[in-house]
């Protein structure tokens, strides 16, 4: 259910009426609300109205019972009563999203379609924006033509721009763009559609890939009807209708939506008087009436798990009971339904533990049980009909002793591993995201069993730490570290039973509370140090002598602090967040007898969807449902990511151990997602201001005024690439290329290598990169330069020098800027050419005609890749090229150009750990003299280093035969942007008229270094164009966490830039140096003659991501005589008098965790 989420009545303490405060029975009120609402969602239309009235007559002032009533009258069909009601509730809550669209349902229905556009145009919400797209939809159905079209086509787009992860509202809009004859948009949602988890079923799929197939060659009548075939299996689909209901203005069959909370209004009351606010919530034992199964004789779940694993957006429950029972049941709005008979579970041995969790990362949740034979269940997820056992294959069987198991990406890889523990047992499975899993080693560290586990960020640094407690022997606080694994720390906290993370002083780092009879509430200082905390010890230190069998933090009355909620042989308990200063008693709040009855396996959700916090449990008698009456006296918020399902392959699909951060006015919070939802409690504000995510790969992602129902959709962003360089060309700074390349320092090399654990060589990165003559011209006398470092990376910049290459205007010159080198050799080798020429024909690998977009260098690339789940990788491709006769004599070349969307050091360690996925680089082959089509293999040649580079490939004797024909494929995510052939003149061309070439080598007169900010990105030339950067639209905030230590301090740095000798630049993200070459002593150019520039530079470049080995620090810094990098055993800094001055004078800007530079 999608709701309107704000005070409920506890927080309406008082009535104005006049100048005179009337107090409000809130518990009358509270029940009214409550039973109301049950019965309106049941059909009891005359009981609802009855409630409904005593609402209106106890809060007469507030607009839930008359919304409620009207809404009651308006599914009645009495339009007149129902109108009157709404319009009341509308006039003392202008803001309430579901008062302005159930009134706006209205005056459709009664055909007053200008009225509801004018109504629902007021309200900021994705379901009114879907509203006025159905009324122009409608419109155009009855003679509205094309203008109909593209307002409802410009209404769903607003939509996507609020709901960005909506499938159902992206497949609408490509539909109506199709009708319109927008093809490319078309394409472009179509593609989307790719990215966005779970994949399509199996039978829908090859209808997307035939459209989009259809629609790269614009065969639109082909397109139309593959995509008509695709969306009729789509409507049909669980995820499909789940989308819909977010943004649906109605809820499912019925007309209109329940405004399930009381009006914002009394919050200037509510200030300061909290806990009377919070004196009418309870819970309340509504398992009778919920629907949950009677388990039959007096029997106890063994397991119980939530999770949505049929994606209708709504969790499942699934019960566990002796001797092997499990079964599965839907949830709809806090009833319960036996799904067993639609869905079987594979079992044998039952479950006394189980977790949904999606293990292959296809956006469908699978189940892992522990069974109640001691052996591990992996059950996979067959798109929401079936769960088939892949226990033997996954090689999950053996779970030594434990009890729980935990999914979370303990190697920033993308994917989930499975940590499994209790019973003093622990194993860390690795997932290989190949369908199997892969027992660590020593458990990469993590080197002590126990009974409980819990993981989240607790050090600050960005990486998942885990945290394990013991009965035999002390608890033990993992870190993690990308290049050690695990490392335990001091032995500080105590505490034998289950445990609970998370930030219960809103300071932003995670606490923790331990059971036991030494344990209790553990303060963290941010750093990862713990300490006890005793505010609480009067209250918890009752529970000392108490069994523990599980705890939880929860915000049951939505205040914006973590709760506690014990439970265990002796009950259950709960605990009342005073606003960070201590922990109450607040079990009264809760049944009496569950406060003494022996609780077992307990959840704690949002169970009927009204915007509080429920609580789900076990015990001898069954299973129960506690419902939260009042908890939402609060406004509440539930945040869902999603992580892109191709293209990306950085993070899980609901981003587990993701960090959220939301801050609403002074009060700010953060959590580690643990689930597909995660709630927040706003307290006294009407919403969020700001939503940060930091996803597992480290990169964050922030949305300003968040929505009360949030979903967050991952978004492609480049975190490392290199350097930048810009060049100044008469009237602007011109964003050239990236620089530095060659260098990648401390990354995993996976993706190329076999598959073992090696690092990137450590050598400088020294390459040329050229610049066209007119994008750089002499200001005041001087060539100036800016080379930035805008991405999550480290720049050491050694050495810069500007070459002058001056040469007939009727010759272009070129550097080779492939990756790797050619020959392997960093030396400059210039190729001055004569007679471009395109090929005679090109084709992909399907036949398709891509000539257009190789003729000039104008930024049309070819795009007709598919890519895969990693960015980087795509499915097999090919280019082939039709060269002319005189390609392949002495002197000629192909020169290829394009960019690369690069993979990242985390990418390589997922490829490194399956055999699937590798990428291939590309490979240039020609016509087999041996005839019958058959192609023979010249070798790889590389590819583009980085964005708008040139390869350049000798065709001297490579073609056996008259057939000029090459074909290039890989599987790399390359676009090529220009193919010709040319006359190498520095090969021994005869061109009459052509004379050498002039070259002047000119040294920086000045470096200086400070810090700019970050230029707005944009795509050059369209989506499939590489990230190109505005340096005049700059933003001084940086979207990246810190790097820490030793940065070169601002100012001056010329003498580091003159000669490769380990004194460098080292920049951060946010930093420029601006370096000027003196342009008068290029020499004046001949007539006839023209100007090309070549920027060498040598240093390296360090990406910060989680699995770059010290990719978060600026140390351990490079030097040119270093053997690899992480330091091998007898590597050091050179110590000699020049560096350490060096590093004493220049490198004192220090960066401390979390902390932000001065400016």
């Amino acid at each position: 259910m999608k709701t309107f989420r704000s005070l409920a009545a506890a927080a309406l303490l008082f009535v104005t009426i006049g100048c005179r405060e009337k107090p409000i029975d809130q518990g009358a009120l509270i029940t009214a609300r409550t039973v109301g609402l049950d019965d309106l969602q049941r059909g009891r239309l005359a009981e609802a109205e009855q409630e409904f009235r005593k609402v209106i007559a106890l809060a007469p002032r507030d607009p839930l019972g008359y919304a409620n009533l009207g809404l009651t009258y308006l599914r009645a069909g009495r339009y007149g009563d129902a109108e009157s009601q709404l319009q009341r509730a509308r006039r003392l809550d202008t803001a309430n999203v579901d008062v302005a669209l159930s009134l706006a349902k209205l005056y459709a229905l009664t055909n007053r379609p200008d009225e509801a556009r004018k109504l629902l145009a007021l309200v900021s919400d994705p379901r009114a924006l879907y509203g006025l797209a159905e009324l122009e939809r409608e419109s155009g159905a009855g003679g509205g033509g094309d203008s109909g079209q593209q307002r409802y086509a410009e209404r769903l787009r607003q939509v996507l721009e609020r709901s960005p992860a909506n499938l159902a509202v992206r497949l609408k809009l490509a539909d109506v763009l199709l009708t319109l004859g927008e093809s490319d948009s078309t394409l472009r949602y179509l593609e989307d559609v790719r990215q966005l988890r779970p994949e399509p079923p199996r039978e829908a799929k090859p209808h997307l890939d035939a459209a989009i197939a259809a629609l790269r060659v614009r065969r639109l009548t082909a397109a139309r009807t593959e995509l008509d075939r695709f969306l009729r299996l789509m409507e049909v689909t669980a995820p499909y209708q789940a989308a819909l209901a977010k943004v649906d203005w109605t809820e499912g069959p019925l007309v209109g939506r329940p405004v399930l909370a009381f009006n914002p209004a009394s919050l200037i009351t509510m200030r300061g008087i909290a806990p009377a606010a919070n004196a009418g919530i309870h819970f309340t034992d509504v398992t009778g009436e919920s629907g949950l199964p009677d388990l039959g004789g007096g029997a106890a779940p063994t397991a119980l798990a939530l999770g949505d694993y049929d994606n209708d957006g709504e969790d499942n429950l699934l019960i566990a009971w002796p001797p092997s029972n499990v079964r599965l049941y839907t949830l709809r709005k806090g009833f319960v339904a036996d799904a067993g008979e639609r869905v079987t579970l594979p079992l044998p041995a039952g479950a006394m533990s189980a977790t949904f969790a999606d293990y292959d990362d296809d956006g469908w949740l699978d189940l892992f049980v522990i069974g109640t034979d001691g052996r591990g269940y992996l059950l996979h997820n067959r798109e929401g009909r079936q769960f088939e056992d892949v226990t033997t294959a996954a090689h999950v069987r053996d779970v030594d002793g434990a009890r729980r198991a935990l999914f979370v990406d303990l190697d920033h890889d993308g994917d989930l591993d499975l940590l499994l523990v209790g019973g003093n047992s622990l194993a860390v499975y690795r997932n290989n995201l190949d369908g199997t899993f892969t027992l660590a080693p020593n458990a990469d560290g993590i080197v002590q069993g126990g009974t409980d586990a819990a993981f989240g960020d607790v050090d600050d640094d960005g990486r998942t730490d885990v945290f394990v407690t013991s009965q035999v022997g002390r608890d033990g606080l993992f870190l993690n570290d990308a290049v050690r694994g695990f490392t335990r720390t001091a032995d500080t906290i105590r505490g034998s039973g289950p445990v609970a993370i998370g930030d219960y002083d809103n300071d932003g780092a995670l606490d923790l509370f331990v059971g036991g009879s030494e344990g209790g509430l553990w303060h963290n200082d941010g750093s990862g140090k713990f300490t006890r905390d005793t505010r609480s010890a009067a209250v918890l230190d009752r529970l000392r002598s108490a069994a523990v069998g599980s705890v939880a933090f929860v915000d049951y009355d939505n205040d914006g602090w973590l709760d506690l909620l014990i439970a265990g042989p002796q009950g259950m308990r709960l605990f009342h967040n005073d606003g960070g200063k201590r922990f109450e008693d607040a079990s009264f709040v809760l049944p009496h007898e569950v406060q003494h009855d022996s609780i077992g396996p307990l959840l704690v959700a949002d169970l009927d969807g009204d915007g509080d916090q429920d609580i789900l449990f076990g015990d001898r008698h069954g299973v129960h449902l506690l419902r939260n009456d009042g908890g939402n006296a609060h406004l509440g918020m539930q945040v869902q990511l999603t992580a892109l399902r191709t293209g990306s392959g950085k993070n899980n699909t609901f981003g587990i151990g993701s960090r959220l951060e939301v801050r609403a006015g002074e009060l700010y919070q953060t959590r580690v997602v643990t689930s597909r939802v995660t709630p927040f409690g706003l307290g006294s504000h009407f919403k969020a201001d700001v939503l940060r995510v930091q996803w597992t790969n480290g990169v964050p992602q922030t949305i300003y005024f968040p929505g009360t129902d949030q979903d967050v959709l991952e978004r492609q962003q480049l975190k490392g690439s290199c350097a930048f360089l810009y060049t100044w060309d008469g009237k602007q700074f011109r964003f050239i290329t990236d620089i530095m390349w060659r260098s990648a320092l401390g990354m995993p090399v996976g993706i190329m290598g076999k598959g073992a654990a090696a690092y990137a060589p450590a050598g400088a990165s020294r390459e040329y990169v050229r610049i066209p003559g007119e994008a750089l011209q002499a200001r005041n006398g001087r060539y100036v330069l800016e080379v930035t470092e805008e991405l999550w990376e480290t720049a050491y910049l050694d050495q810069l020098r500007l070459v002058a290459v001056d040469h007939p205007d009727s010759v272009e010159v070129f550097v080779d800027e492939r990756f790797p080198p050619a020959s392997g050799s960093n030396g400059l080798r210039l190729f001055p050419t004569i007679h471009p020429r395109p090929p005679l024909s090109a084709v992909d690998g399907h036949g398709t005609d891509v000539l257009d977009d190789l003729r000039e260098h104008d930024y049309r690339y070819v795009s007709n890749l598919t890519p895969l789940r990693y960015q980087g990788l795509t499915e097999p491709h090919e280019l082939i090229l039709d060269l002319d006769a005189a390609a392949g004599a002495p002197g000629t070349l192909l020169l290829l150009r394009g960019w690369i969307f690069p993979s990242d050091a985390s990418i390589n360690v997922a490829l490194s750990q399956q055999q699937h996925a590798r990428a291939e680089l590309p490979v240039l082959e020609v016509r087999d003299a041996r005839g019958g089509g058959r192609w023979v293999s010249r070798g790889a040649i590389g590819f583009p280093a980085g964005k708008d580079k040139t390869v350049v490939i000798d065709l001297a004797g490579i073609f056996p035969t008259r057939d000029h024909h090459v074909r290039l494929r890989t599987n790399m995510q390359i676009y090529w942007d220009q193919a010709f052939v040319a006359e190498d003149i520095g090969a021994g061309s005869q061109e009459p008229g052509v004379g050498s070439l002039h070259l002047k080598v000119l040294a920086p007169v000045s470096g200086l270094l400070h810090y700019r900010g970050f230029s707005r990105m944009y795509r050059r030339g369209g989506r499939y164009g590489p990230q190109w950067f505005a340096y005049d639209d700059v933003s001084k905030e940086s979207p990246w966490r810190a790097i820490t230590g030793a940065a070169t301090r601002f100012g001056d740095v010329t003498p580091l830039l003159d000669r490769p000798d380990d004194r460098y630049v080292v920049m951060v993200p946010g930093d420029e140096t601006t370096a000027e070459f003196d342009a008068g002593a290029a020499p004046a150019l001949p007539a006839g003659w023209t100007r090309t520039f070549l920027l060498y530079s040598d240093g390296w470049i360090k990406d910060s991501d989680l699995n770059t080995a010290h990719g978060t620090t600026i140390d351990p810094l490079p030097y040119h005589a270093v053997s690899s990098y992480p330091y091998a055993p007898g590597d050091a800094y050179p110590s000699d008098s020049a560096r350490q001055r060096y590093l004493r004078e220049y490198n004192t800007r220090i960066i401390k965790p979390g902390a932000r530079e001065e400016r």
